[in-house]
């Protein structure tokens, strides 16, 4: 059996063997940075990951204007 990294759902391989997995293609994480596994593209975009990806609210976004054309 090779060291490549497989799906963390279907179990699919992926060809590669990247260490450390940060810098794997396949290499997910939420949106504050959190790893959360490897997924590949198939499964990243189906209901079969199971952590959110939506965008957390971000504070730097929110307050007034800057400018008058609203």
């Amino acid at each position: 059996m090779n060291d490549n990294q497989r799906c963390s759902s279907c179990n699919e391989d992926s060809g590669y063997d990247i260490r450390p997995l940060n810098y794997h293609a396949w290499a997910r994480s939420d949106a504050y940075g959190v790893y959360t596994g490897v997924y590949c593209d198939d499964c990243y975009e189906s209901d079969k990951y199971p952590y959110r990806k939506d965008y957390y609210y971000d504070e730097s976004y929110a307050g007034e204007r800057m400018d008058d054309d609203y």
